[in-house]
């Protein structure tokens, strides 16, 4: 069953919003992070999990669209989707606004996922200090994963 153009214009506003809204919850979230508030996070990844959680679900809704019409479940058959209908040609436009958004949310997360990966890096460091662990450099194994040198000394001898 193909959805009606006025469930799918719905359908995109909802996305918008939630968009919007992810947007600034990652924006707030670095904010947190780089002032070190780690007290407003749980509340604040509660809300992010909600907005992924409908985004997901709408987007299972697209897919199974898709699959009914039989058209690649990617980017260029929703869009191929959307030029089959006269009713919905207008909301192409829309559709690569939102596409640009949720990149944009990409982003934003990817600054936050750094500066985690520094904040546990420094803590790291600070853990090993207070372990009295000399902080070698990290060098890469065969795994492609970083581990510090086997021949550290310690700082400090009780």
């Amino acid at each position: 069953m193909q959805p009606s153009p006025e469930i799918l214009r719905a359908m995109l506003a909802q996305d918008t919003a939630a968009i919007e809204q992810l947007a600034e919850l990652l924006t707030t979230e670095r904010d947190y992070l780089q002032t070190r508030q780690h007290e407003q996070l749980p509340e604040l990844i509660e809300a992010k999990d909600q907005l992924l959680a409908q985004l997901g679900a709408r987007s299972q809704q697209r897919q199974q669209w898709l699959v009914q019409a039989n058209l690649s479940r990617d980017q260029h058959g929703w869009v191929e989707f959307l030029h089959r209908q006269a009713d919905t040609r207008a909301l192409i436009e829309p559709w690569q606004e939102l596409i640009e958004q949720f990149s944009e949310c990409q982003k934003l997360n990817e600054i936050n996922g750094k500066i985690i990966g520094r904040s546990r890096q420094t803590l790291g460091q600070l853990l090993n200090i207070l372990r009295g662990q000399a902080s070698g450099p990290q060098l890469y194994n065969a795994d492609g994963a970083t581990a510090p040198q086997n021949d550290s000394q310690s700082l400090v001898k009780a």
